[in-house]
């Protein structure tokens, strides 16, 4: 019995990658058993203003998923023990051809999800979603919701003359036809960086928009929330993204548009807990960049606990323990204690 998770007696995928978390590595999409997967897609496009480096985001995510093991003491939890989970690899990406690899993406995620397993997928840039999320409209066959956390609202009709960037995936999203903008709802948003034509176009199409001032005022919990209300309303399927731009660069600065004033770690981690507490049919962390991270790694140990985070939440609906962080290990009141 292995008495600690150490990266020396895990198995290697490729090279020094590790598989996320140790779980096994099944890199025939044929073979897979699984309720959940991961998947990383390591594809950086045309860059807003850094570029190049997200495309090693799923590997350095997953070598520090190596310090969370199956228990969850938050939720008092062992999330492998209520989930099957593997870790199927990367998209062998197609370097400078969005569609091409978008296309490749989409397609293993059908026959991921034809197995029955969620995907939840290790960006690359945010432009990913889009294919992600269309893969899951198909498999679900009805309407899909998405809640996402962003500092921006991504909906340029195209960037340096593609279609298919990190700065369209919502536009792209809103024209499916699974997709209705109305269930869509964004946390975080915020900053100049914000194109002044998305405003007006965000309220054309109806998407619902948490700026950072809410998320102040109210409370994370509140709007996470409601975002998930949305986002779920009439029986949708979830779709959940989590860009990490929309987390402070005090706490996150591995990133490609750094943005102050975002949200904090504990911030995104509740947040990540009330929107997927139902479970969901998808889930992203997107625009993690090593080569601006911390020599600590901050940044893409954050993105590995989100994940982490995300597989307690599918595990806790499925075993009817939705939001069990919140009192497993609560300290009992006067009236409680033994005298």
């Amino acid at each position: 019995m292995r008495e600690a998770l150490q990266a020396a007696d895990v198995p290697r995928m490729f090279g020094d990658v590790p598989p996320f978390m140790a779980v096994e590595h099944v890199a025939d999409v044929g073979q897979v058993e699984a309720d959940a997967v991961l998947i990383g897609m390591p594809y950086d496009g045309i860059a807003t203003f850094r570029g190049g480096a997200t495309r090693r985001g799923p590997h350095e995510i997953r070598k520090f998923s190596l310090l969370f093991g199956g228990y969850n003491l938050d939720w008092d939890l062992d999330v492998l023990d209520a989930l099957r989970v593997v870790d199927v690899g990367d998209i062998d990406v197609v370097p400078g051809d969005n569609a091409a690899s978008h296309a490749r993406l989409r397609d293993r995620l059908e026959r991921l999800q034809e197995r029955g397993a969620v995907p939840l997928i290790m960006g690359g840039d945010h432009g990913i979603t889009f294919p992600a999320v269309e893969a899951v409209a198909a498999h679900c066959g009805g309407p899909v919701g998405l809640v996402v956390f962003d500092t921006h609202l991504d909906l340029s009709e195209s960037f340096g003359g593609d279609r298919l960037t990190r700065a369209s995936p919502l536009l792209r999203i809103c024209e499916l036809g699974a997709v209705d903008p109305r269930r869509i709802a964004v946390i975080g948003v915020r900053g100049p960086r914000n194109l002044p034509e998305w405003t007006p176009l965000q309220r054309e199409l109806g998407i619902t928009v948490f700026p950072m001032e809410q998320v102040e005022r109210r409370g994370i919990e509140s709007v996470a929330s409601e975002a998930r209300e949305i986002a779920s309303a009439d029986g949708a399927a979830l779709y959940v993204s989590v860009d990490i731009d929309s987390i402070d660069p005090a706490f996150a600065p591995g990133t490609n548009s750094p943005e102050p004033g975002g949200l904090t770690s504990r911030e995104i981690i509740r947040g990540v807990r009330i929107a997927a507490r139902d479970g969901f049919a998808g889930f992203d962390v997107v625009e993690v960049s090593p080569d601006f991270d911390t020599a600590s790694g901050t940044t893409s140990v954050l993105a590995a606990r989100l994940l982490v985070e995300a597989l307690a939440c599918l595990a806790s609906a499925r075993t009817g323990r939705q939001e069990s962080w919140r009192n497993s290990h609560s300290t009992p009141g006067p009236t409680e204690r033994r005298p």
